[in-house]
Parts: C-alpha cells; sequence; structure tokens
C-alpha cells in the first residue's frame, strides 16, 4: 500500500548477532522473552500451555538478557536515527529504559497497553559521529 519495501529477519540474538548485516535498519522490532520462572506460576494456562516456554521466560537472575544482546547488536545495525520497539514486562520498564540510554539510545518513550500497563518502549538510536 505504501509501495515500501520491507525485510523480515529471523534470528536467535544470543547464538547470532546478526554479524553479516551492516548497518541499513530504520527500525527494529522485538517481543523477546521476558516473563520470569517466578512469574510462571501466576500466568494464565491459555498462554503458558500452548507458547514455546523459550518464547517466554527468561532466567530470574537475567531476566533483560535479550534486550541488552538486541540493544548492543542495534547500535551496529541501525541508521542514524533508527527506532527500536520492544514489548517488555512492565516489571523492568525502568531498567529497559536504563539499559537503552546506557547503549545510546534517546527519545525514550513508555507505553501502555489496553490494560493501562507499561508495555512497549519506544527509542531513538544516534549514531556516534
Amino acid at each position: 500500500m505504501h509501495h515500501t519495501e520491507i525485510e523480515f529477519f529471523h534470528a536467535d540474538i544470543l547464538k547470532d548477532p546478526l554479524t553479516g548485516f551492516k548497518s541499513s535498519f530504520n527500525l527494529i522490532v522485538s517481543n523477546p522473552p521476558y516473563v520470569t520462572m517466578k512469574e510462571k506460576q501466576g500466568m494464565m494456562v491459555n498462554v503458558k500451555n500452548f507458547e514455546p516456554p523459550a518464547a517466554l521466560f527468561v532466567p530470574d537472575e537475567d531476566p533483560l538478557m535479550y534486550y541488552r544482546a538486541i540493544a548492543r547488536c542495534s547500535q551496529r545495525l541501525l541508521l542514524d536515527n533508527g527506532l527500536i520497539y520492544f514489548e517488555i514486562n512492565e516489571a523492568f520498564a525502568r531498567e529497559v529504559d536504563e539499559l537503552l540510554t546506557a547503549n545510546g539510545f534517546a527519545n525514550i518513550l513508555l507505553l501502555k497497553d489496553f490494560h493501562g500497563k507499561d508495555r512497549f518502549i519506544k527509542a531513538e538510536f544516534t549514531c556516534p559521529s
């Protein structure tokens, strides 16, 4: 409809940090695993019993592991003023904001879901000069 070229890439960011790509992305969108193991028991059965565990859960001791890997990789992949969008665990909104700030992102915006919970983060990356 908008005559825009779109490419999708699928990778395990912890194993394959997209080293073969050059800085050419305007936008990176990710819904990484973010539910800690201690939160598992409180989850709705229709989610935890029908989604692959690797798509949902992170270790209690390192709940930001995917965000950290994606933020570092994004520094190399995003064009100047490129954007990153994450779905987040509301319990770690502040920590994800701080992680993005520490990795050179700015104009960070926390967005709520339809239940009013902190659920998404948008951030802009400015390439260092």
